[in-house]
C-alpha cells in the first residue's frame, strides 16, 4: 500500500510542479521567481518519488520471479 500512495503523491507533485512551472514562465510578475523555484522543487520531488517507487517495484518483481522459479 505504501508504494501505491507513493505513486499517487509522486503524480500529484509532478503535476503541481509542471503547473507551477508553466504558470511561472508564462507571465511576468513579482512572484514569477517563487513560482518557478516552487515548481522545479515539486517537479523534482515528484520525479524522485516516482523513480524510487519504480525501483522498489522492479526489486519486488525480480524477487517474485526468483521465488517462482525455485
Amino acid at each position: 500500500m505504501r508504494d501505491t500512495l507513493g505513486v499517487f503523491f509522486a503524480l500529484v507533485l509532478f503535476t503541481l510542479g509542471a503547473a507551477l512551472l508553466n504558470d511561472g514562465s508564462s507571465q511576468s510578475d513579482l512572484s514569477q521567481t517563487a513560482k518557478i523555484i516552487g515548481g522545479a522543487a515539486s517537479l523534482s520531488v515528484g520525479v524522485m518519488s516516482m523513480c524510487s517507487a519504480l525501483k522498489n517495484w522492479l526489486k519486488w518483481k525480480r524477487g517474485y520471479k526468483e521465488y517462482r522459479e525455485e
